[in-house]
């Protein structure tokens, strides 16, 4: 694995006769040592294949995938060996914790640590984010470059500190413009900029309104325009003004959905702000409780039920007839016993009216706070 290098070339002189002494013998040592030579520890090599699909590994003696070398590679020595050549042995990564796999044709450099060798990332060779094959290797036409060739490096300023995926998602640890408050930006879907298509090597400029999904944290204003949100529904509580002075610690999402869910059986989400909580919609605003479930608003513990639209408009219909029936018959009556009975009749059907309708329209499942003195 490790590897020589050199220019020299020594022309002996053969013509000569005599005894040697020591003298000459150092100089004859001297004379053909390489002084000029390079030693390498660490070679290149050129990916062969990579053990990540579990059908690729080789059964053990149970009869299982030896899942021990998920992760390693088989590869070429560039240098020490020749095409067609295979290391023998399975090259783990170098780390167990940060591991950027290659792909077939990519080049890793090669270290061998107590008889055991192990590659390190790709080599950045063209300077590329989503492959960086040498020419006239293997491919295996997986990752496919006309797939992936606007997936860029992240463009950045000095101090930037770039963690780049191949498939266009990546996280970038930055400042403001005036390099004083920190701004991390997670990206997963690049945009295709048009400057993209104009060139192959322009790098990709994030921006939170047009990229697939971002998080992104801030401390300090914001004052580039690719880092201020573009709310998707009008909201009073979001006014132009406000969008160009944010000036604290802000956490901002967005993506084409959002889904906050908390599948544990005792699970909550909680949303709690010192000033405003603003909810803005475009069509609808839902809130549901499920079947037994309750919605309270104003207080946690309220037990005050809010009514119910149409149970309470078919109360009221009810009572307006009764008290309809009631008046046309005083109207038409001529004596004593007619009012009497329509009075009678009036308090049955409000006694029906209290006994059937009235507790219909209490909601069993909304419940709104008593007025605060």
């Amino acid at each position: 694995m490790a590897y020589r290098t050199t220019d020299f070339i020594f022309n002996r002189q053969t013509d000569t006769t005599g005894v040697v002494n020591s003298d000459d013998v150092l100089q004859i040592v001297q004379d053909n040592v390489d002084t000029e030579s390079e030693f390498y520890e660490i070679e290149p090599a050129i990916v062969n294949e990579v053990f990540l699909d579990p059908k690729d590994l080789p059964v053990n003696e149970d009869g299982f995938r030896d899942y021990s070398i998920y992760g390693t590679i088989k590869a070429r020595f560039s240098k020490s060996q020749q095409a067609g050549d295979v290391i023998s042995s399975y090259i783990k990564p170098l780390s167990p914790h940060i591991v950027v796999y290659p792909i077939v044709g990519e080049m890793v450099n090669v270290a061998n640590y107590n008889g055991q060798l192990f590659y390190y990332s790709p080599l950045n060779l063209h300077n590329k984010v989503n492959m960086n094959r040498g020419r006239g290797v293997r491919i295996d036409g997986v990752v496919k470059d006309g797939i992936t060739k606007y997936n860029r490096i992240f463009a950045s300023k000095k101090g930037d500190i770039n963690i780049n995926g191949r498939f266009g998602q990546g996280i970038k640890f930055s400042s403001n413009e005036n390099h004083k408050f920190p701004i991390i930006k997670i990206t997963n879907g690049q945009n295709n900029d048009r400057r993209k298509f104009l060139d192959t090597n322009h790098p990709h400029i994030q921006n939170i309104n047009y990229d697939g999904s971002t998080i992104m944290m801030s401390s300090g204003e914001l004052r580039n325009k690719n880092d201020i949100l573009i709310p998707s529904a009008d909201s009073k509580w979001w006014p132009a003004k406000w969008k160009t002075s944010i000036k604290t610690n802000l956490i901002a999402l967005n993506s084409d959905n959002l889904i906050f869910n908390a599948k544990g059986k005792k699970g909550d989400i909680h949303l709690s702000a010192n000033r405003t909580v603003s909810l803005a919609s475009n069509f609808s605003i839902t809130l549901e409780a499920g079947k037994t479930g309750v919605i309270n608003l104003g207080d946690a513990d309220t037990n005050n039920p809010i009514l119910k639209g149409d149970q309470t408009g078919d109360l009221f219909k009810e009572i307006f007839a009764a008290l309809s029936n009631f008046s046309n018959t005083l109207v038409a009556s001529s004596g004593f016993s007619e009012i009497k009975g329509a009075s009678e009749e009036l308090s049955r059907v409000i006694g029906l009216i209290e006994k059937n309708k009235l507790p219909k329209i209490y909601s069993k499942t909304v419940y709104i706070t008593e007025e605060k003195d």
